[in-house]
């Protein structure tokens, strides 16, 4: 027998009961989604020689090695509006055979007198989070929150603009190794698409509490981001009081697509000053820019498309003046030119354990595109629905000649890659690359014809 209303609110611990049931208990039932993204990728690549010099004694011949990393993206959908995201690399891009625990063979040997060889586990000597530090690494975690009128993510996060020159999240599974993170918090319109508007402050560095030792960077970003047409900008400063500097990074980004047609162009400055600098540099001024197009045209079964490239370069290295401008290192445009430091060397004295053997002190270019105009034509052609064979080739020249000497060598060199993919059950990829290079004057004396290739495979969920 239910008690009466009178005697519900005269008893006071009733009462509290029935408050604490309703706040507690929601009026209706929601269970949390979970959703878990990701891939794993293995990857082969061997190169000879990125010394371009074959007959130095210190050239480093042939590199090859193995690699792999799982990225595990796990997404728990706490209701409608409410996201929360964790992004972990198992792995991350770690060589077969790169952190094994060894035990010396000291005083351990063979029937024939010799010691043992191979790799014996110490036991108990594992420290987690020390010895394998690189075997697990929780790279972001943020949380979105979405309403009718403004959306806001916060945590750390990955920061990405456009075609990915200067502000690029790493996020591609079949070449990217780097990728951009911020803590961030950031609000957005909603109620406006694909109008949308974008405010955000993130903290790329924490000193000490209280002290004008943090670097801030205060971002806008605004425009039409249709899912066909799309013209938006990108406002970031960045400061640092502590050493005076103030940077500004503007940049606009298109893109549409007009039946088989599809094109995309960003065009980007930096601009700032610094009253002092890790490098040594006072009042150091900065003043460079870049851009890229690229336009594809498609009709099955094949595509062709170009991409053309510019980023700012610097004909005085030792003035207070910074007009070089590098394009992320993840926006790649070849197997080996502006991926892979050239000429770098090995069994020399600048090669030691601390950098795994290379010498890249006398390296001209190195990863990403930096004082050059590049041209890159691409065709493939699809074999199958899921099989993809392709060309492409690559052309650069330096935008000052004056950095690399006197001479004002006006040529970094071609470079030819040929690509096959083989998508199997919908979710395993096999594929190749091969690259051939030819190094152009600004490399001089080092012209050795180069190659490399690749072989990987990637599962993707």
């Amino acid at each position: 027998m239910k008690p009466p209303i009178g005697a519900v609110l005269s008893n006071p611990r009733i009462l509290l009961a029935a408050l604490a049931a309703a706040l507690l208990v929601p009026s209706v039932a929601s269970a949390v989604e979970f959703r878990l993204d990701g891939f794993y990728r293995f990857r082969g690549q061997v190169y000879d020689t990125l010394s371009l010099d074959r007959e130095n004694e210190e050239s480093e011949a042939v590199r090859a090695y193995m690699s792999n990393r799982m990225r595990v993206i796990p997404h728990l959908r706490l209701n409608s509006n409410v996201h929360a995201f964790i992004d972990i690399d198992v792995f991350d891009a770690l060589k077969f055979g790169s952190n094994p625990e060894i035990l010396s063979a000291t005083g351990q040997f063979q029937e024939t007198g010799e010691n043992f060889a191979e790799p014996q586990a110490l036991s108990q000597s594992i420290l987690p989070g020390l010895d394998y530090r690189e075997s697990l690494f929780v790279r972001r975690a943020w949380v979105e929150v979405y309403s009718k009128y403004v959306d806001l993510k916060i945590g750390r996060m990955g920061n990405h603009w456009g075609m990915g020159l200067m502000a690029n999240d790493g996020n591609c599974s079949m070449n990217c190794d780097y990728g951009d993170t911020v803590d961030r918090v950031m609000i957005s319109t909603s109620a406006l698409d694909p109008v949308r508007l974008s405010l955000a402050v993130d903290t790329r560095a924490e000193g000490f509490i209280n002290k004008d030792d943090d670097t801030h960077s205060f971002l806008l970003t605004g425009g039409y981001l249709g899912e066909v047409h799309q013209v938006a900008g990108y406002v970031r400063w960045t400061r640092q009081p502590s050493n005076s500097l103030n940077l500004v990074h503007g940049d606009l980004y298109g893109r549409t697509k007009l039946g088989p047609l599809a094109m995309q162009l960003e065009a980007l400055i930096l601009w700032g000053e610094a009253g002092s600098t890790d490098i040594g540099v006072e009042n150091l001024e900065i003043l460079a820019g870049g851009g890229a197009f690229e336009a594809s045209l498609g009709i099955s079964p094949w595509e062709v498309s170009v991409e053309v490239g510019v980023a700012s370069g610097d004909g005085d290295q030792t003035d207070n003046r910074w007009t070089t401008l590098t394009f992320d290192r993840d926006h790649d445009v070849g197997l080996l030119m502006f991926e892979q430091p050239m000429p770098v060397f090995s069994r020399g004295d600048a090669a030691t354990e601390e950098n795994q053997n290379v010498d890249t002190s006398r390296a001209l270019t190195g990863e990403g595109v930096s004082n050059a105009f590049y041209f890159q034509p691409r065709f493939h052609f699809d074999i199958r629905d899921n099989i993809r064979v392709g060309v492409l080739g690559t052309l650069a020249f330096p935008i000052v000649p004056a950095a690399f000497g006197e001479e004002e060598p006006n040529f970094y060199g071609a470079e030819i890659d040929v690509f096959a993919q083989w998508t199997i059950f919908g979710n395993f990829e096999i594929g190749g690359r091969a690259a051939f290079f030819f190094p152009g004057p600004v490399y001089d004396p080092y012209r050795d014809f180069t190659f490399g290739g690749e072989v990987r495979a990637i599962v993707h969920f």
